[in-house]
């Protein structure tokens, strides 16, 4: 089940509606007020949670690859060169990664 809070712009009631269920209704209604808050997307929710995973791995790819560059070409201590000269398996795992999160947000479009 995937929850996703709503907040009601008339009452400001914040609350959850489980997103995967089995009834056919996939309107939204606040339960104080009853205003019409719009349809239940459950490709979106799973569209929003890949892709803010992707720009976070996107981040550490980035970071990880500086690195290497820094401590693989620089005069630095044995330990920060071991670093650097194996931080590449890590940014591999994490573009492998990158394009399979790709391909699954390709079908959720």
């Amino acid at each position: 089940m995937l929850p996703e809070v709503f907040e009601c712009p008339q009452c400001q009631r914040q609350f959850i509606f489980e997103l995967v269920e089995s009834a056919q209704d996939r309107s939204i209604y606040c339960p104080q007020c009853k205003r019409y808050l719009g349809e239940k997307d459950v490709n979106f929710v799973l569209l929003t949670e890949i892709e803010e995973l992707t720009e976070r791995i996107q981040f550490e790819r980035d970071r990880l690859e500086k690195d290497e560059a820094v401590y693989a070409l620089t005069d630095c201590d044995a330990e920060m060169r071991v670093y650097g000269t194996e931080i590449h398996k890590v940014v591999a795992i994490l573009r492998k990664a990158l394009a399979d999160l790709d391909a699954l947000k390709q079908s959720y479009q």
